[in-house]
């Protein structure tokens, strides 16, 4: 009877991963079509399109993958691990995991008016200036979207993915 309880806790620990793993997936998946859905300045629509992962997570193997098989256009993807902010560099998107969550402003405040869209993982990221936010609601991983964050940086947003998130004005 003693190892029943072991075994749900195993289970209980192994589905967390798998849930972690699938969001991870998913959360690469909005990555790659919000580039698809913001119209860049002239100066970004030449060489490749640089994703930056602001922190350590997983969702590198994950976004390696879509960039090696997809383009944005006619332009290569390639993805840019950045460890510290000091190695912040304009990026077409930077993606900030949790665990550099409470970085966000300073990170805007580092590219210094840049036309890189910032995406956060972590609460209240669009009050601290990221452009596009990651929530879980109930079971369900949606975004914050904040027009006027990615207007700021000179960039253009689709209709379509305004209407799929859910807006917030800063």
């Amino acid at each position: 009877m003693k190892k029943m309880p072991r075994l749900v806790i195993l289970l209980l620990f192994l589905s967390s991963i798998t849930m972690n793993a699938q969001n991870e997936k998913f959360k690469a998946l909005f990555l790659y079509n919000f580039i698809k859905n913001i119209e860049w300045p002239a100066s970004y629509k030449q060489g490749d399109v640089i994703i930056g992962v602001f922190g350590n997570s997983s969702i590198v193997k994950e976004l390696e993958t879509i960039t090696n098989t997809q383009k944005s256009g006619n332009q290569n993807m390639k993805v840019k691990v950045i460890s510290s902010l000091e190695e912040v560099t304009n990026c077409h998107l930077i993606y900030v995991t949790p665990s550099k969550g409470s970085s966000v402003a300073s990170l805007i405040a580092k590219l210094n008016g840049g036309s890189s869209l910032v995406v956060s993982d972590t609460k209240n990221g669009v009050q601290q200036g990221a452009a596009i936010n990651f929530v879980v609601d109930g079971d369900k991983l949606k975004f914050e979207i904040c027009k006027s964050h990615i207007e700021q940086k000179g960039l253009k947003v689709s209709a379509s993915l305004l209407n799929l998130g859910m807006q917030v004005n800063d």
